[in-house]
C-alpha cells in the first residue's frame, strides 16, 4: 500500500525544498543515467511557490549547452553549483518536472525552460 500525505505535510516539505535551495539555485541538465551534463541554468532568486504539495518552478534562465545528447534528468544545486538539493527530476518538452523547448541539444544550442512543477509526496 502507497503512502498518502497530508497536504498540509506535502506542503511544509515543499516550502523546505524552496528554503534549502536559496537564492538563486542551480539547475544542471543531463542525458540518461547522468551520462553528459548538457547544460547548467541560474533559477530565480526564488525557486519557486509551494501550494497543495506541489512547487511550481519560477522563471528558469536561459543557458547554451556545453555537451550534447537528449536532455532526460536534472539535479536541483544550491547556488554554489555544487550543493545538491534534489535530483532525479525529470526533463521533457511537457508534463515532466523540467520542460524545455526540444530535448535534443547540440553544444552551442540555447536551452530556454519554460516551465516545471515538483510533485512532493503522494506520486
Amino acid at each position: 500500500m502507497a503512502i498518502t500525505l497530508s497536504t498540509n505535510l506535502r506542503n511544509t516539505r515543499a516550502t523546505a525544498i524552496i528554503t534549502e535551495a536559496g537564492a538563486s539555485a542551480r539547475l544542471s541538465v543531463y542525458t540518461a543515467a547522468y551520462g553528459v551534463l548538457l547544460y547548467t541554468c541560474a533559477c530565480a532568486a526564488t525557486l519557486g511557490t509551494a501550494s497543495a504539495g506541489t512547487i511550481t518552478l519560477n522563471a528558469i534562465g536561459n543557458s547554451t549547452a556545453i555537451g550534447a545528447g537528449t536532455a532526460a534528468l536534472a539535479k536541483l544545486f544550491k547556488s554554489d553549483g555544487t550543493t545538491m538539493v534534489m535530483e532525479g527530476l525529470t526533463v521533457g518538452v511537457s508534463g515532466a518536472n523540467v520542460n524545455i523547448t526540444n530535448t535534443t541539444i547540440a553544444v552551442g544550442d540555447v536551452i530556454t525552460t519554460t516551465g516545471g512543477t515538483i510533485v512532493e509526496g503522494n506520486a
